[in-house]
Order: C-alpha cells, then structure tokens, then sequence
C-alpha cells in the first residue's frame, strides 16, 4: 500500500474513532440531563479564558439571541451557568460556566474516557496501546510543529 493511500486510511480511522468517542460523550450527557446544545455550549463555556455574551455565543454557534438564550435560561436552572456582570463594564453582561458546570463537564469527559476508551483498549495487548500511544503521540507532533 502508498503512502498517500495510507494516509487516506489513517485520517479516516482516526475521524471514524473521533465520531464514536464524541456520539458516546452525548450519550453521557443526556445521562446527566442535558441535550446535545447544552453540552455543547458547557464545553465552549469551559474552553474560554473570558466569559462570553449572548451575542458572542449567537456568533459562535449560528444561532439566533434569543434561542441562545433560552439554552442559557435552562442551563442556569440546573445551576450549571449564571449570568455576569462585565469588570470592565458594568453593561455588558456574561454568560459564566460555574463550579457545578466545570464539574459535570470534567465528569462526562471522564466518563467518556472511562467507558469508551478504556473499555476498547481494554482488550488490546499492552504493546499495541503503548505502541499506538507512541505513534499518535509523534503524529501530533509532527502535525503541531508543520502547523
């Protein structure tokens, strides 16, 4: 087999693997009471260093305000998000990730890693994880570095 044919296998063994994991972290997010949008928006909510607005959100996703919105009022329901005045300016308001939020999408990332992950290498030999390991360890490298 080519190289460039290999290549075409690779990238598709790792979006197929990629599409699993992250159909089962929903799947595990519906266990915790949330749709598909609410773990979305927790995990962007997580990943940011500055909390957001309604309108930067509504940009992000391509969702109207007001439906953005209204995911935000159910998520401040559960407590898993609160509204936040600006620091800079007392306008603006934010939409702030809470300690409950953060908790709950470290626990379904664990839990995706615990029951999806886990479980197949489970029935791989030791050398074939480590070697798999080792090699999507370099392949990130070489991608990261090649940017």
């Amino acid at each position: 087999m080519e190289l460039q044919q290999k290549s075409d296998f690779i990238s598709y063994y790792i979006r197929k693997c990629n599409k699993i994991i992250h159909e089962k972290g929903h799947e595990i997010a519906q266990e915790y009471g949330l749709t598909y949008d609410q773990h979305h928006l927790l995990i962007y909510l997580n990943k940011l260093e500055r909390a957001p607005t309604i309108k930067d959100i509504s940009n992000k996703f391509n969702r109207a305000q007001n439906t953005i919105s209204e995911k935000v009022s159910r998520l401040e329901e559960k407590g898993l998000v609160e509204k936040c005045v600006d620091t800079e300016d007392r306008r603006i308001t934010r939409v702030c990730i809470t300690r409950k939020g953060k908790d709950l999408v470290n626990t379904i990332k664990q839990e995706r890693s615990n029951r999806v992950v886990y479980k197949a290498l489970e029935k791989m030999r030791e050398e074939d994880v480590n070697e798999l390991l080792n090699n999507l360890s370099k392949l990130h490298d070489i991608l990261t570095k090649e940017g």
